[in-house]
């Protein structure tokens, strides 16, 4: 079934709807609409008299552009023209008296326009957006959203932001850069401290230096961390962290992660299994644990190679023995090295309830091998996918 008939039959769907909800407020109706797409919520303006004018209220707009790239340049670039155009519409038609709570851009296209995004993002940001989510390539450059006071939630991904000195977020609570492009001169530090209620903080592939000092952020519950851009301590209080452990591996940890129940690692190297013990020795109450195993190289495969047994532990960390209930092991290949960390959280997890293995390779001699160990905890239930 085509796209086109998928959502006329959508269409069709909400029509028959349409008498059921009439009776609603439009405040409501506003709220139903802002899980839609902007193109399918403009759309609903040929159900009635009463929705004709009703998609101008709705606090959220969500545009998606990713063409299939087509050799006929012509019917390209047709289809392009059609959707800045498009974009410009909803914007000057929406009623500007409603704040502007949510504005989502998704912008796959090899030809540029730079300045028809800038001013899209410019409307957003005069709109008192709340919740802005740009995603497009790092050929677009656009204007500064640092110092917009309305922002509870900002993710950029995929571009380069034009020059600013300052961040000035007083609202925003939750933050991810992904392979974003700052000004050289900026260092990150610049921008959380301007962050003073941020709860929740991804970093990947961000292009920015990190010389100056870093406060505390004494509210932030979740942080995943892919990069050695931001110290650990600045973490201590996170619920949920996440960090690639090859930028990690060589920090001293002289503080305990007390508030941490989530923790998820990836592994590259079958040595680092007594470093990822060290870490949990400093995360008290920790309940979950995924490791995510990603060998950059595997050797086990080359003619006599001998397989990396690390030497069995005689303490073992208090979050295993008192605190953890669950442990996910992703791309598990069954080595000496994994088998041994897999065995060691069974014999000594005595609060586990689950146990699951996200396996590469054949499953039948690892089910074997894992479901042969003994559990210290009776109610433990061992998953292979």
């Amino acid at each position: 079934m085509g796209i086109t008939r998928v959502r006329l039959c959508n269409l069709e769907l909400f029509s028959t709807m349409a008498d059921r909800i009439s009776s609603l407020p439009d405040s409501i109706l506003c709220d139903i609409l802002s899980s839609l797409p902007t193109k399918e919520v403009v759309a609903t303006s040929v159900l009635s008299k009463r929705w004709i004018h009703l998609w101008r209220s709705v606090p959220s707009f969500y545009f998606d552009y990713n063409p299939i790239y087509s050799c006929d340049y012509d019917k390209y670039k047709e289809a392009y023209t059609h959707f800045l155009q498009s974009v410009d519409s909803f914007l000057l038609s929406r009623d500007r008296e409603q704040p502007l709570h949510r504005f989502r851009l998704t912008f796959h296209c090899i030809l540029e326009h730079t300045l028809s995004i800038k001013t899209w993002i410019t409307a957003a940001v005069s709109g008192r957006v709340q919740h802005l989510d740009i995603y497009c390539h790092r050929g677009i450059v656009m204007p500064t959203v640092f110092s917009c006071k309305t922002l509870v939630v900002l993710k950029l991904n995929l571009i380069t932001v034009e020059d600013f000195s300052f961040a000035d977020l007083p609202l925003l609570k939750v933050l991810y850069l992904n392979s974003v492009s700052l000004p050289r001169y900026l260092d990150l530090s610049q921008i959380l401290s301007g962050c003073p209620n941020l709860e929740d903080l991804e970093v990947m592939g961000l292009a920015c230096e990190t010389k100056g000092k870093f406060n505390r952020l004494t509210k932030l519950v979740r942080a995943s961390i892919h990069e050695i851009l931001l110290p650990l301590e600045i973490f201590k209080d996170v619920e949920v962290l996440f960090f690639d452990w090859m930028y990690q591996r060589n920090v001293d940890l002289d503080f305990d992660f007390q508030n941490l129940v989530q923790l998820e690692l990836v592994l590259q190297a079958s040595e680092d299994w007594l470093w990822v013990l060290k870490v949990l020795e400093h995360c008290p109450k920790l309940q979950s644990l995924v490791i995510c195993v990603f060998k950059i190289f595997l050797p086990i495969f080359l003619a006599g190679y001998e397989q990396y047994a690390w030497p069995y532990p005689q303490t073992v960390p208090a979050c295993i023995s008192s605190h953890l209930k669950t442990c996910c092991l992703k791309k598990y290949s069954g080595s000496i090295d994994e088998f041994q960390f897999a065995r060691y959280i069974l014999e000594n997890a005595k609060y586990l309830r689950t146990m699951k293995i996200c396996s590469i390779g054949e499953k039948n001699d690892m089910i074997r091998e894992l479901s042969s160990c003994m559990k210290s905890s009776d109610t433990c239930a061992l998953y292979f996918e």
